[in-house]
This record gives structure tokens, C-alpha cells and sequence, in this order.
């Protein structure tokens, strides 16, 4: 029987909701699903009743809201701890949880305690049902944020023309754009079909997102993402990142993707011949000057390929992507 890596089964654990049934192949290694929002076409069920197939934990079995209360319990800043244990409290609990998480500037952290507790779910489902599995290195958890390190006040709303020059202020210090093409860039954020927002602290617009429908509409294409330098690791971009998501799913896209430059060497691929040995060198990549490849990991998303030399000899465009849509059809 194939090897189950936990990490990859941690990540399809946390696509199952209350309609959607997940299942694990112990001879192909693979998971597929149904949805009762699925066609009864595209709905294969009678499949899954094969030996081969184990049915994977289902909502309950998880309960996501325990874990969310032991996050709270354990957070040691009074009140951090109070924000999030209130919001756990009555009706729409999950929402304001999230919220909360951006106000005391503890997304991050939250997002790392949630894997790993569906990395141990995981582990003990694989012992439970007789899978063989295996486990990457730890690994290191992040320390604690303190409370003060993300506005308390933060919100995210629809990027409008009245805040263009502030926008646009971000682009010039967040991505070292022009205050010309600054100012453009924003513009174009405005047209069309496209999605974009702004997360406001202090009175101020601090962090911009948006994205580009590709592809008709269920593929599209997150550009730009910045944040002023002295709002970052504060959770200003994973907010942005996650008001995004859900604005794009809502419109029926299925997959968010960008490409990310490294042309100063901040990755291991930089200098690299990746028309040689491509695919094991982009697995083997690493971090070594701030790429922000790894928060985008952090969120889901996964490397998906590279242009070689696109900025230059040995200087590659990373590419990334994540399925934020819930309309798969069939496997993966």
C-alpha cells in the first residue's frame, strides 16, 4: 500500500464541509469526493463502496470549532484571548472568529495551529484504518504575536477611485512602482470585471489586492498584493488574501494563480538552468532572501511551474496557484 504523506492529506481534510464526503484510494493513493451539489452524473458514488476506497473523517468527526477554541484558550495576551473567546460565542462563530484572528493580528498563527491539528487528525486517521504513512520534518511553529503588532480596526473593503492616490502611495512603497505606473496600475485595478480591495487602518489605505478574471471567469489571475513595509507580517496581505479568495469563488471561479519574479536571488532557483531537471528543482526549492513564495504556501497555494530566464538569465517568473472553488469535478 502506498505511502500517505500526512501534510497533503491534512490539506484535503481541510476542503470537507457538511455537503462534501472525501475518500482515500489505498491503491492509487489518491483522494476523490462527492458533493450533493454535484450533478448525479458527475456524482460517481457507487464506486466508492469498492474495498479499495476509506472514507475520510467527516465534518463532525473533525469539529473545527474545538480547535478554534483551543487556539483561543491558550493565546496568553489577556486581551487577545478575550476577543477571540467572545467571538466564539452564539451564532456565526466561524465569521467572527476570522475576524477577530485579523484584529489581534493572529491570523498567521492561527492558519499554522490549524494544520497541524489536521496533520494529527490525519495521522491518527491512517493508524485507525491500517494506512501507512509519512511525515515531513516539523516544521518550526512561529512565536506568538504580540497583540500590538496588527490595527485592531482593520478593514477590508472594495478598492474605489476615491482612494487611488493612496493606493497608489502603497504601490510606490510596498513594490518600488513609479508614482506614474503607480497610479496607472490602480487605475486598471478599476476597470472592467476585475476584483479589487483595500484593507484600511488608521484612517489609511495600508495594503491593496486585486485580480484579473482568465480563462472566462473560473480562472483569475491575483495581481498585485502589496502592503505598506510597516504594516507587513501584521496580516494585513493574508486578509486581503482571504477577502480575495472568497469574492472570486463567489463569482464562480475555480482557480487564483500568480506569478512571482525572482530576480535578485531570493530563491534557489535563481541562477539556475530549470530547463534542466525542472521539476526537482522547483521541489527543492528554498527561501534565502524573503521570496514571497512561502506565504503564499502558508495559504494554500502550490508552485506550479516557472519560466526560465523570463527576467533574464537565470532570473525565472514563479508561478503559483489554488483551487478556491468547491465545483471540482470528479478526482484530482
Amino acid at each position: 500500500m502506498k505511502k500517505l504523506d500526512l501534510d497533503d492529506a491534512a490539506e484535503e481534510f481541510e476542503t470537507i464541509d457538511s455537503e462534501t464526503h472525501l475518500f482515500y484510494n489505498t491503491e492509487t493513493g489518491e483522494f476523490d469526493f462527492y458533493s450533493y451539489f454535484m450533478d448525479s452524473e458527475d456524482a460517481d458514488t457507487e464506486k466508492f463502496e469498492e474495498g479499495c476506497w476509506i472514507a475520510a473523517p467527516d465534518q463532525q468527526d473533525i469539529n473545527e470549532y474545538s480547535m478554534m477554541a483551543r487556539f483561543a484558550n491558550d493565546i496568553t495576551d489577556p486581551r487577545a484571548n478575550e476577543l477571540l473567546s467572545v467571538a466564539l460565542e452564539g451564532r456565526g462563530a466561524f465569521r467572527r472568529f476570522k475576524d477577530s484572528l485579523y484584529r489581534v493580528g493572529l491570523a498567521d498563527e492561527w492558519y499554522s495551529f490549524k494544520h497541524e491539528e489536521y496533520v494529527g487528525i490525519a495521522k491518527e486517521w491512517c493508524i485507525e484504518n491500517h494506512i501507512p504513512y509519512v511525515s515531513k520534518t516539523p516544521k518550526a511553529k512561529p512565536k506568538q504575536a504580540p497583540v500590538i503588532k496588527c490595527p485592531l480596526d482593520m478593514a477590508i473593503i472594495p478598492l474605489s477611485a476615491k482612494v487611488i492616490n493612496e493606493a497608489a502611495a502603497v504601490m510606490r512603497d510596498a513594490l518600488n512602482y513609479s508614482k506614474t505606473d503607480a497610479e496607472a496600475e490602480v487605475r486598471r485595478m478599476l476597470k472592467g470585471s476585475r476584483i479589487a480591495f483595500a484593507a484600511i487602518a488608521d484612517s489609511s489605505v495600508v495594503g491593496i489586492i486585486g485580480a484579473i478574471p482568465q480563462y472566462g471567469m473560473t480562472g483569475w489571475e491575483l495581481h498585485p498584493l502589496a502592503v505598506l513595509k510597516e504594516y507587513q507580517h501584521r496580516g494585513v496581505g493574508s486578509a486581503l488574501l482571504e477577502a480575495l479568495e472568497q469574492e472570486v469563488m463567489e463569482r464562480g471561479g475555480i482557480t487564483l494563480y500568480l506569478g512571482s519574479d525572482d530576480e535578485t536571488g531570493t530563491t534557489s532557483l535563481y541562477g539556475a538552468d530549470l530547463y534542466d531537471d525542472t521539476f526537482a528543482k522547483i521541489a527543492g526549492i528554498q527561501n534565502i532572501g524573503g521570496h514571497p513564495f512561502p506565504f503564499y504556501e502558508k495559504h494554500g497555494y502550490k508552485i506550479v511551474g516557472v519560466f526560465p530566464d523570463i527576467n533574464g538569465v537565470g532570473k525565472p517568473d514563479i508561478w503559483m496557484a489554488k483551487r478556491v472553488g468547491n465545483n471540482r469535478q470528479g478526482g484530482k
